[in-house]
């Protein structure tokens, strides 16, 4: 393959472009079970040649980073040490005249990957949640999710419209997403068409007499029940079409086409389409995952079975239809409800099978220092968590209780929030009022994520 030659800006945008080929072909490999692929500095004899190749262009246009290392970063995940990385996936809506204008989202998944159980995870979220979007310091306004995007955009939020997004998918649905990677309709268009389309099992006709065009305003749109082949344009209308299925049978579609590119990408070998793929896509997929952490996240995939992808949608098992104020249709979530799925795909399993009941007490003078931590252990998925105050204020140091051999849970609450292995104590008390007791002392702080 030709190495691109050129100032240092021109090198810069060809390994942006390609490292985002190779995330969305190895993310959706990820997802798919089973294909992922290991990569390092070392070949492996049974490496197919296409991946090799990959690792060669990689390193040809990126020969300073070590494809193998992981570059420390602070708040997010540390998957050598087999922690949970969740991804923020988003569909852009940008028209033709809106190129440098804040814009929405029309698609919304969280791809979740658990090294340390070898499973992974996609929730379609539908754009017509109604949350609370902090999009200022101090400030929530209410709307659909899907409008996160261009408030972080529009008002200038910390890293935009991304970071935005992926806060309110935090606050709403208390899950905390580490990374984002979103596309525009002609990326997503350009991906297809480059890979020579992909070939769905449609269960019903594809009939939309009004949908949307790029200009504002509508088409009819029409593909028959069975197997197809689709192009760009069409696989685009399939995943964006509402007509007949609403929000909800969008986001199945949505998932339907990830496995449809990672199944195309794998018949063809994508060496020989990254150029094309490089060429087309300039500024319409963007996220903030670097190489070395991309083909890291390959490394993971590879050990997870396809028994252990779930593929989840918040639909109306979990939602509640309803009109705003101003008559608008939204979908309001049933909190707990949400929360016990949110739990079944994003949190630890085995803290899940422990299910241990947690009290935290303060034993400090810091007021509300216990119902601080214990709203983190519930961000967290720790569902039975109880509050109070110790029989003392003057604990210097944080201590640890577990009267109940959950040792795992135990465990897990003194890396959470910083305490020494000497502080964690077995006990036992037949009036215990928790598996877990936390008594905060003065050195307790409450995580930042």
């Amino acid at each position: 393959m030709t190495v691109i030659a050129g100032s240092t800006k021109r090198k810069k945008g060809w390994r942006n472009r390609l490292k985002l080929v190779v995330l969305l072909l190895l993310l959706v490999s990820a997802l798919a079970g089973g294909g992922g692929v290991a990569f390092s500095l070392m070949y492996q004899p049974e490496w197919p040649i296409e991946i090799i190749e990959i690792v060669e262009v990689v390193q040809r246009l990126s020969p300073e980073l070590p494809v193998s290392v992981l570059p420390k970063r602070e708040n997010v995940p540390d998957w050598r040490n087999e922690e949970r990385v969740n991804i923020l996936l988003l569909g852009v809506d940008r028209r033709p005249n809106e190129v440098n204008a804040p814009t929405r989202t029309d698609t919304i998944l969280i791809a979740t990957i658990d090294p340390g159980s070898k499973s992974a995870g996609l929730l379609g979220v539908p754009r017509d949640l109604w949350v609370d979007i902090p999009y200022k310091e101090g400030s929530i306004i209410q709307d659909r999710v899907n409008t996160a995007y261009f408030y972080g955009d529009f008002y200038k939020y910390p890293g935009g419209g991304p970071a935005l997004a992926m806060e309110t998918i935090r606050r709403n649905l208390g899950v905390k997403t580490h990374y984002y990677a979103s596309i525009e309709f002609e990326g997503f268009e350009n991906i297809i068409d480059t890979l020579g389309g992909v070939t769905i099992d449609m269960k019903e006709p594809l009939i939309d007499p009004h949908y949307p065009t790029r200009d504002f305003g509508t088409m009819s749109i029409y593909i028959p029940a069975g197997v197809q082949h689709l192009d760009g344009e069409k696989a685009l209308w399939y995943a964006r079409s509402r007509f007949q299925w609403a929000d909800f049978g969008r986001m199945k579609h949505q998932q339907e086409l990830l496995m449809a590119i990672r199944d195309r990408a794998m018949q063809l070998g994508i060496i020989p389409k990254l150029p094309a793929l490089i060429g087309d896509l300039g500024g319409t997929v963007k996220t903030d995952l670097s190489v070395s952490e991309i083909l890291t996240l390959a490394t993971i995939a590879r050990e997870i079975d396809p028994e252990s992808i779930m593929s989840r949608s918040l639909d109306m098992k979990y939602l509640t239809a309803t009109l705003t104020t101003a008559g608008a249709d939204v979908v309001v979530p049933d909190r707990q409800k949400v929360k016990e799925l949110i739990n079944e795909m994003f949190f630890d399993p085995k803290l899940r099978k422990e299910d241990a009941s947690i009290l935290v007490l303060n034993g400090t003078s810091k007021t509300g220092l216990a119902g601080r931590v214990a709203s983190h252990l519930q961000g967290r998925g720790l569902t039975q968590v109880t509050t109070g105050n110790a029989d003392a204020l003057s604990y210097k140091e944080t201590i640890i209780y577990d009267y109940s051999a959950k040792r795992y849970t135990a465990n897990y609450l003194a890396e959470m929030l910083g305490v020494p292995a000497s502080q964690v104590k077995a006990k036992n008390d037949p009036a215990r009022q928790a598996d877990v007791t936390v008594i905060l002392g003065d050195d307790a702080k409450v995580p930042k994520n």
